[in-house]
């Protein structure tokens, strides 16, 4: 008879898949076949919308879980992990029913409310206490625009939550929801040296209040209610941490730990993070962002709209080969298609947060082939993520790059792309569900098991940049960022 192990239940709600997975918590390592997901796409709209439906998270979180814990039945999981995106809020009643969809980050139509923020505020030192620009991506201008255009829905809405804490208010009850100081973080309304919501931002939503939000605390729960516990006795009484941001346990479950290994993340958006240790929130570079991992762990970085969305809407678009195209990509030179491409498909946040900014193509002929376009959009995603890196030098000029985000590694084309840019080493991750291991990991160092510090990180290829295509790139940057800067 197989020997039960203890394992923890990671699951990790992401913008277009929900997965669960199991991981031995002795090692942190996947329990093999015990993964599962399902695939989901935003619902997106022509005034700029972007949303999801919260049931369907739900329903694919029980899905997931029940398949993991059914494929491994002698695992005797002692805690249950889960981390989901960053920025994206649902309006609930006093019952934890959902009054809104759920408001994504590439969520557009609050630009008109964000604008009248921009002017109300002193935005450097918005930013330094809150750690967020201000931008469309996160919660203050989506709340404005609620409460502009849905004034009776916003009313309604006694609470505002992410996708975890929705998934847990139905499994434990609206009065047990936490917000992990992760996710606080990520709100733009949260401010990190006075470790409250921000008063000053609070007063420009009439109507918002602290008490529309999840208390902050990294404890978990635990005592599922009916018929949750019937559906799952193996989790009914044990710990369920609060949900951390995805984009943080990326970080932690590749490796991207300390300040000497930076995380270039491409999943359907892209960001480049570093893990920075203390308590003290550091300074925010200009055009950056700072967020929380935990209580003792913040994050600097930036992030893009547009990264593996951009090789999907290629793909569809230009109608790509479906096998080989990575191949043809790599094979092609460095800025050899005359192409400048501005890769905004869903407008543009770091470095610059232009809500405005859209994409474009320069240079077509009748002579450019869909596989060049793709190459340029590669090559600009690599420019924007430059960007991003040359501001990071402010807090960390030396790191390794650990590339990670299943957007990158099933494409070696953009992982030699992003080196030969940046005039740095990429190394693969070599963890295939980053998020769900960081969130993973992260719960055995809650309960003592080892520090995140310490733990095993599988590394894989390691590609070095070409001197003579970092100076081809160089050029051509400062080609894409001239036709940038004349947008105004």
């Amino acid at each position: 008879m197989p020997q039960k192990f203890p394992a923890i239940l990671s699951l990790d709600i992401g913008t277009s898949s929900t997965r669960a997975v199991l991981y031995q918590a002795e090692t942190g390592l996947v329990v093999p076949g015990t993964a599962f997901f399902d695939s989901h796409e935003p619902d997106a709209t022509a005034d700029g919308g972007s949303s999801i439906a919260p049931d369907l998270l739900l329903q694919e979180a029980l899905s997931c879980m029940a398949q993991s814990l059914a494929s491994a039945p002698h695992a005797e999981v002692i805690a249950v992990a889960s981390c989901t995106f960053w920025h994206s809020t649902i309006g609930v009643n006093r019952h934890c029913e959902e009054q809104t969809s759920v408001l994504l980050w590439s969520d557009r139509r609050s630009a008109n409310q964000v604008a009248d923020l921009r002017d109300s505020l002193d935005d450097v030192a918005y930013t330094e206490r809150t750690g967020c620009p201000i931008h469309t991506s996160y919660l203050p201008g989506r709340l404005v625009w609620l409460r502009d255009n849905f004034p009776e829905v916003f009313s309604e809405c006694v609470r505002f939550v992410s996708p975890g804490e929705y998934i847990y208010g139905k499994l434990f009850g609206p009065d047990r929801i936490a917000q992990s100081w992760s996710m606080a973080s990520g709100t733009g309304l949260w401010n990190a040296h006075a470790e409250m919501w921000d008063t000053e931002i609070l007063s420009l939503v009439p109507g918002l209040t602290p008490a529309h939000f999840a208390p902050v605390s990294d404890d978990p729960v635990s005592g599922l209610l009916s018929p949750y516990k019937e559906q799952f006795p193996r989790l009914a009484q044990i710990p369920w941490y609060p949900a951390l941001g995805d984009g943080a346990c990326s970080n932690l479950g590749a490796g991207g730990v300390t300040p000497d290994r930076i995380a270039l993340m491409i999943g359907t958006s892209g960001a480049m993070r570093v893990a920075v240790p203390g308590i003290t929130a550091p300074r925010v570079p200009p055009g950056l962002w700072r967020y929380r991992a935990d209580k003792e762990r913040f994050l600097v970085g930036g992030a893009l709209s547009n990264g593996g969305s951009v090789w999907s809407w290629l793909t569809e678009t230009m109608q790509l080969p479906t096998t080989g195209a990575d191949d043809l990509l790599a094979a092609m030179p460095p800025d050899g298609h005359g192409l400048t491409v501005l890769p905004f498909l869903s407008g543009e946040r770091a470095p610059l947060w232009r809500d405005d900014l859209t994409g474009a193509i320069l240079g077509l002929t009748q002579a450019t082939t869909p596989l060049e376009i793709a190459r340029a959009s590669f090559e600009a995603v690599g420019y924007r993520f430059a960007a991003i890196r040359e501001r990071l030098r402010t807090v960390v000029p030396k790191a390794e790059i650990i590339g990670t985000g299943g957007g990158l590694l099933r494409s070696t084309a953009s992982a030699q792309i992003l080196a030969d840019v940046m005039g740095e080493p990429v190394t693969l991750s070599g963890e295939p569900e980053g998020s769900s291991r960081g969130a993973a990991l992260w719960v055995c160092e809650k309960l003592g098991m080892g520090r995140l510090e310490d733990a095993p990180f599988a590394m894989g290829r390691r590609f070095l940049p070409n001197p003579d295509n970092t100076e081809v790139y160089a050029k051509a940057r400062e080609r894409h960022e001239d036709v940038l800067s004349r947008l105004g």
